[in-house]
Order: C-alpha cells, then structure tokens, then sequence
C-alpha cells in the first residue's frame, strides 16, 4: 500500500521579462542603419573623364585599372555640349577618392604596335581598359581630360620635360635616352605646351643615373640616322642599331663649365635637332687672316684625319681687317686646345710641285689641327687662337731636324720644295717668310738623315736651271726634276767629324753651289760708277781668274758703288794694303785700240798686286779710274822718260827701234817737282840688250814737217802706226852696258839726223 504523503502549498514567483516581440524592431532599425551607411560612405565616387572617342569603351564593361586591380568601370556615356569630346562617367572606388586631383591622369589601353614596341597586349584577352595614374599634388577635382597617348609607367627615377619646337618622327613613347651610347631612361610621353608654340616631351631618367643631370645639361634628338650635308661632304650620325628602329634622346653635361647643382624632378631642358645645334662641345675662338674664305657652313676641323669639331659661326673683326670664328670643339678632344695649337685652312691646290689637298675636292675644304704634344702634356687650356691662312711649319715635337735658313731671296723655292744631300731627298722646305735679316726659310731634315747635318754643313739654293757663260764657252747647271719644277734646297757637310747641331739651328744660304762651296778672303772695291760692274763680274790677274763680284751696293755717302768680291780659295795674297783694282773695258779709236776682247767676254776687274809680300792684308780698296800710271808687264825693262809735255803720248802707244815695237808705254805721271813728265815704258826682254845707258829717245807721234826756202819740204814719220796712234822711238850708237831697271832718259821732241844713221851690231 502506497504511503500518501501529504500535500504541499505551491510557491508562485513572479519574474520580469522581455518579449520576443521587441527584436523584431530592432533587427530593423540595424538594417536602416547599416543601408543609410552602405548610402552615405561606401558609395563609389563618379568621375568625369573627357575623351575624343569613345571608340573602344563600353559603358558597364571597361574597367578602370590601377597597375592592375580594377577600381571602378564606366557607368555612362555621353556628347558634351560643344560635341567635341566624350564624356566618360567613371565609378572609382571610394578608397581612391584622395588621389583624384588636378595632376591624376586617364588614358585609354588598347593594343599597339609601334617602333617603340608591342604595348597593352594583354587587352587582346581581357578588352580595353581604362589605366589611371594617381598624383597627391593638385587641387581635388571629379574632371579630368584624357591622355592622347599612354603615359608609360615610371616607378622611380628623374623625370624631366624636354622642349622643342617640332617633335622629331623618331621620338615615340618608350623611345630610349642615351648617355654615351648607355641607355639611362626613357620617354615616357609628349603633348603640345600651353600656348601651342612647343612640344613637351616628358622623360624618365632611371634612379641610378639621375646625378648625370646638371643644370647645364644639354639634350639633343639622337634617333634614327642623321645624315646631313651636300654630296662633297655628307655626315652620317647614328647612337646605336636600337635607336635606328625605336628614335632617341642623347644628353651631355660639360666638364670644362663649373660645376652646377643636379636636376629637380619636373626641371625644364632645350632639346636640340642634333649633336652639333646642342653644342656639347668646347667653344674656341680662331682668328684667321681675311685671305680665308669659309665657302661652306660648318667647316670641319680635322685632326689628323678624325673630326674633331667645327666651325659654327664666322664674323669680322671690328676694324674688318680679320676674321673671327667660333668653334666648338668635340668633348674627347678637348685636351688638343692648349697653348701651341695650329689651324690653317685646307684647299686644293695645283701647282709645278703636284697637287695638294685633292681630298678637299669631294670632302669640302676643312681647318686642319696640329699641335706640339709636349704642350698637351702641359695641361693648360687656351680658348681663343690665331688661325693661317697655310699651313705652318711642322711643329718642334714633329720627329726630324728642324732647321732655319736666311737668304737674300727665295729664288725658286717654295713650300715642300726638297731639300737634297748628293742629289737625294732628304727632307722638304716646310715654310718661309719675310724678315728684316732677308727670307727666312725653315726646314725639317728627316729622322734617319738628321747625322748628315753638323756646324760644318753649307746649304745653297738648287732652283731652276743656271746658265753661266760667254761667247767664249757656255756652262749649264740643273739639279733634279723636282728641283727644276719647284725649287729646292741643297747641302754639303765638309767635316763628318764637326760639332752636331740642334733643333732650330741657323744656316746662311748661298745663291748657288760656287758661292757655297768657296771658302776665300771677301774683300770690298769701291767704284765711282757701278757701269760695266755685275754680280759675276770677274777679277783678273795676268789673264787667270782671281775671284768674281757676288753683290753690288750703292754708296750713298761716297756717291758711288761698292763691290763685294769673293776671292777664290788661297788667293788671299791678292788682299795685299797696296794692290791696285780698277776696271777694264774696251777702248776704240784711230790712235788706239785696247781689250777689244772685252767686248766679248764682258768688261771684268784688272789689278796690280802690291809689290811687299810682307805688307799686311786689307778689306777695303778705292778703285782707280784707269791703270795706275807705273803699271808694267810682265818682265821686261821698265824705263823713266822725262818730257816737258805728255803730247800724243798715251798709254799702250808703242817703242820703235827702228820702226819695230819692241815695248809699249805703260803710263805717265807728273814729276816730283811738276816742272816735267815722267813717261813709263816698257821694252820687251828680248830687245832689252839694244838699250844702253847712251840710248836716246824721241817723239815719233804725227808727222814731222820741215820747209825751207833751198831745199824745199821734208816731210818724215816713223810708220803708219806711229802716224795713227803716236809712239816713241829710240836708236843705240854702240854696243855698251845695258841699261838698268828704272834708268830714267830725256825724252827729245824730234831725234837729230845723226841718230839715225846709228847701226851698231847689237846682238839680241
């Protein structure tokens, strides 16, 4: 049996609650919240992107990519009002409202193929799309104005718009900039400037080269092949095969300027046609006489072969007696421009010694450059230099032994004109010019020969064809062909063992190899009058010749005429104090007739050597008029005949013996006290026996007439001779001693009868 237990009273609690029923509003206010915030803040921002075609954009389908991800695509489409563009509404994500400013940039990407290279490629896939190009500089706008052409990507680096007044065809977007050939950067974009009066090309210069952008930097379009120029002379510039397909920049930043601050992102540079208007060079200025004419633009400077600048622009100097250049000089060969530098223009020239410059004839005349390396070793840098109109002599650096030679007159010889050693080449005639001292001629021995010159070389002048000579014989010198045709210069070294002789060394020059090779005495005559007198006139002694004139000058304080005279080698007793010169010319007459072989051989210098061997030499000598009046022969008895009066008697007449000459007067001269005459004469050596110290002497000149009243007229003369040029006569009684030198006799006027019955047997 089951206990019962007795029942309890229930507990009733009451307890506080929420319904169910009050969640339902507040789920929906949670929606209205998070609606009214998906409304207010996650909204896409729209943007208005003007283009000039919408072809290739579809409004719900381009996307709008950020080097991509996709931040928004095109929500409408539509004509602006002035129908010149499209208006593209963009829905860009929120999250990249910061970034839409002023300087934000839109283009369209759709495949290209170009020089430059294949771009957007991956839209044959996924279609064209929008790229944008956030900035954090500018002004917040919702407008923007699309690219005309994909703005390329630039991560990092120097970015830098270039100006030029025309955009050239072989620049295009991706086109490389070149520095030394290296490709530093690229072009990143192009567009007119504001004012539509340039273009503005923008480029890239990676990060790790931006330090080669100064602020004097020069960029110049280096795409393609540059080819300018005429037919003479056509210039073919290219940076490398790359740049021949794909167009390019260069730049260079002189070294010689002072240095400059580097470039600031967005800096603003020139870009120039070409290398040469960029003018990345070193500027010289060159003086050049006005005989230089520059006939062309851009005259080339050339160094050995290699162009190494050019002339850029030329002008006259302020009182036009010159004219001034401005060169630019290529920036490898800035360390030629020191201190000894040499230009001179370059032209074809034809002349007897060959043809000079014939490459000018297709390559245009050019400035050639020349300098002395020890110079370039010196280091220091000339801007400004005087410019020939020819070229100069070769610099002292050039290998060889250069020489200077003075003359008179160049006679023939002119630049290149061979200088020979026994007939051989062994160098060239490399200038000459006027001086004070005369013509100064330089010279440049070659290497090889430079021993055959020592201090006892003598160089004489081997132009040309000589002709020496009279009718009695003719004597005709020439050197080689090249001598002949353009002159030339020759020498000889007596004494191998002589003193060397350095670089330029001086040297006379002699007008031809006789004057050069002569090493006699020169001695100087004076004359009243230079007729009859040359250079080349002979001096005489007995018939043989003791030297010649080499130079005839006129004496304007004597008034007269001063002969230098060469004496030939170990003649020099000839320059004795008291030796008498005069001169000898023929003499004509009836009375008398003289040195009629003058007439054909010239008139040349007679002379009377002085009687002490012992007397001391002399420079100096004055001239007689005639020969002096004691001149005698050579031998012979020389006689003194005293007369009142000279008469008929003159110099050369004849001394009968018995109406045969047997000697000749051989002057005159007044007595010492002048109350007389003294009559020089001389008799041969074979007739001298016939004169004693009894002999008498008489006048036989003209006729003697004697009239008298018984006997009629008688008239008598020693011969025709006698009638015709005068003379004197003697006759011997007997045979006795012989007359001595110098015994002086009574000169009669007219011998008494007597004495011309005398007929002793003198035995000769």
């Amino acid at each position: 049996m089951v206990e019962q237990l007795p029942a309890a009273d229930a507990r009733v609690v009451k307890r506080r609650s929420v319904s169910i029923v009050w969640l339902l509003p507040l789920i929906a206010i949670c929606v209205v919240g998070y609606l009214v915030w998906s409304s207010s803040y996650a909204r896409n921002t729209d943007v208005h992107v003007l283009f000039k075609s919408a072809e290739g954009i579809k409004k719900d389908k381009t996307e709008v990519r950020y080097n991509g991800l996709v931040i928004g695509r095109v929500s409408g489409m539509k004509m602006t009002d002035d129908l010149k563009a499209v208006d593209i509404t963009l829905e860009i994500d929120r999250s990249m409202e910061k970034f839409l400013r002023k300087n934000s940039q839109f283009w369209l990407v759709k495949p290209q193929l170009t020089v430059a290279g294949v771009s957007g490629l991956e839209t044959l896939v996924s279609g064209n799309y929008i790229a944008f190009s956030p900035s954090m500089t500018g002004k917040k706008s919702a407008v923007f104005e699309a690219l005309k052409s994909p703005l390329l990507p630039a991560k990092d680096g120097l970015r830098l718009t270039l100006k030029t007044s025309e955009l050239s065809s072989s620049i295009q977007n991706g086109s490389p900039v070149y520095y030394r050939r290296l490709k530093v950067g690229k072009v990143t974009g192009y567009e007119l400037t504001d004012n539509d009066q340039f273009v503005a090309v923008q480029i890239n210069i990676r990060s790790e080269f931006s330090h080669l952008i100064r602020k004097n930097t020069r960029f110049w379009n280096a795409g393609g092949v540059d080819i300018s120029g005429n037919f003479p002379r056509l210039k073919i510039r290219t940076q490398s095969l790359l740049s021949i397909v794909q167009g390019g920049i260069a730049f260079y930043t002189p070294d010689w300027e002072p240095k400059t601050e580097e470039a600031d992102t967005g800096s603003n540079y020139s870009l120039y046609s070409d290398y040469d208007a960029a003018e990345a060079g070193f500027k010289v200025a060159i003086e050049f006489p006005l005989d230089v004419a520059f006939s062309q633009d851009k005259t080339r400077i050339l160094f050995h072969g290699k162009e190494v600048g050019f002339i850029r622009k030329t002008a006259f100097n302020g009182d036009y007696s010159s004219v001034i250049t401005e060169a630019v000089i290529r920036p490898e060969a800035k360390s030629l421009m020191v201190d000894g530098a040499r230009f001179w223009m370059v032209k074809p020239q034809v002349g007897l010694e060959g043809i000079t410059g014939l490459e000018t004839l297709l390559g245009g005349q050019y400035i050639a450059l020349d300098i002395n390396h020890s110079d370039v070793k010196k280091g220091k840098l000339k801007d400004s230099f005087k410019g020939l109109a020819s070229k100069p002599p070769a610099a002292l650096s050039t290998p060889g032994l250069h020489l200077t030679l003075v003359a008179q007159s160049l006679s023939g010889i002119s630049h290149g004109s061979p200088v020979l050693y026994r007939k051989m080449p062994v160098g060239s005639v490399q200038f000459h010019t006027l001086d004070d001292d005369g013509v100064i001629i330089q010279i440049l021995i070659d290497p090889q020969y430079s021993h055959l010159v020592n201090s006892s070389s003598v160089f004489w002048n081997a132009s040309g064809i000589t002709l020496e000579g009279d009718f009695q014989g003719l004597k005709l010198k020439t050197g080689t062909l090249g001598t002949i045709l353009s002159g030339g210069v020759e020498f000889i070294t007596p004494d191998s063992e002589a003193k060397a002789v350095a670089n330029k060394a001086t040297f006379a020059i002699y007008d031809d190899a006789d004057q050069a090779l002569e090493n006699g005495k020169v001695i100087e005559i004076w004359f009243e009058s230079a007729v009859g007198l040359k250079p080349g006139t002979l001096l005489k002694y007995r018939g043989l010749e003791m030297g010649r004139v080499t130079e005839l000058e006129l004496d304007a304080k004597r008034e007269g005429v001063q002969a230098r005279v060469l004496l030939k080698e170990n003649e020099g007793w000839v320059a004795r104090k008291d030796t008498r010169f005069w001169l000898v010319k023929p003499k004509l007459g009836l009375t008398s007739t003289t040195n009629l072989e003058t007439l054909v051989t010239g008139f040349y210098i007679g002379m009377s050597p002085g009687k002490n061997a012992n007397a001391r030499e002399a420079s100096f000598f004055n001239a007689d008029r005639s020969p002096p009046d004691n001149l005698t022969l050579a031998g012979g008895l020389r006689l003194k005949l005293i007369s009142p009066k000279l008469g008929s008697i003159r110099r050369g007449n004849p001394v009968y013996y018995r109406e045969i000459p047997v000697g000749k007067v051989t002057g005159y001269r007044l007595d010492n006290p002048a109350s007389q005459v003294v009559i020089f004469i001389n008799i041969e050596d074979r007739f001298a026996p016939l004169v004693t110290e009894h002999s008498q002497f008489w006048n036989a000149s003209g006729v003697d007439i004697d009239v008298s009243l018984f006997s009629g007229a008688r008239i008598r003369t020693e011969s025709l001779e006698s009638l015709l040029s005068g003379g004197i006569s003697f006759a011997t009684q007997y045979v006795a001693d012989h007359a001595s030198q110098g015994l002086r006799f009574k000169l009669h006027e007219k011998p008494k009868n007597e004495w011309l019955q005398w007929a002793p047997a003198i035995e000769l």
